[in-house]
């Protein structure tokens, strides 16, 4: 595993190299603004200040490799960078033994450093979305429903309209108010919210 830690000498980033640098890894400090080559090692985390976090999402630098250096945090901005996706955070108010601790987690697995609390909450999120997209569709009318069977066949508004003997304006009402009731932004997610149906 190789570490970057990137940052400004004697803040945050250099007590983090400090520590990083009594590991059994490859430790790299790199001032904001410098390049960074990533192409040669397989396996990386970059230590990023929080200061910089803009200027280096310019270089390419995936988030699920950033490690967000910060001197303390409350709990929503860390759940904000959980739900951004980044890789974690390192308190860098931390004694020295507590962030090598979490140095060792990070170089022996793909682990994510956030607290147990914030990971909790998002996951809690996760699944609670999760269980509102699968409740049941509200339930369609009759008509709605030979629609919805119709759009599963590959039907436009004007051959459903000649199938059912209506309208090609009155299908078009029919297929809002079943984007309306299904919870679909368009054609497409109203067959994956009803393949079921």
């Amino acid at each position: 595993m190789d570490f970057y830690i990137i940052g400004k000498e004697n803040k945050l980033a250099s007590k983090v190299f400090k520590c990083a640098s009594l590991l059994d890894t490859k430790v790299r400090f790199v001032l904001p603004g410098d390049k960074i080559n990533t192409q040669h090692s397989d396996k990386y985390v970059c230590f990023v200040e929080s200061t910089y976090l803009r200027s280096y999402s310019l270089y390419g630098l995936e988030k699920q490799s950033i490690i967000v250096l910060q001197q303390s945090i409350s709990f929503e901005q860390e759940c904000d960078y959980l739900r951004k996706g980044y890789r974690g955070v390192l308190q860098t108010d931390l004694s020295p033994q507590l962030i090598i601790d979490q140095l060792q987690v990070l170089s022996g697995n793909f682990e994510l450093l956030f607290s147990r609390a914030a990971l909790s909450k998002i996951a809690s999120e996760y699944i609670n979305k999760r269980v509102e997209e699968s409740k049941p569709i509200s339930v369609l009318t009759r008509k709605e429903n030979q629609i919805v069977t119709y759009l599963h066949s590959g039907l436009q508004n004007k051959e459903i309209a000649k199938e059912l003997a209506i309208s090609p304006a009155t299908v078009k009402t029919h297929v809002q108010r079943i984007l309306k009731k299904t919870g679909a932004k368009n054609r497409t997610q109203i067959l994956s919210k009803t393949a079921s149906l």
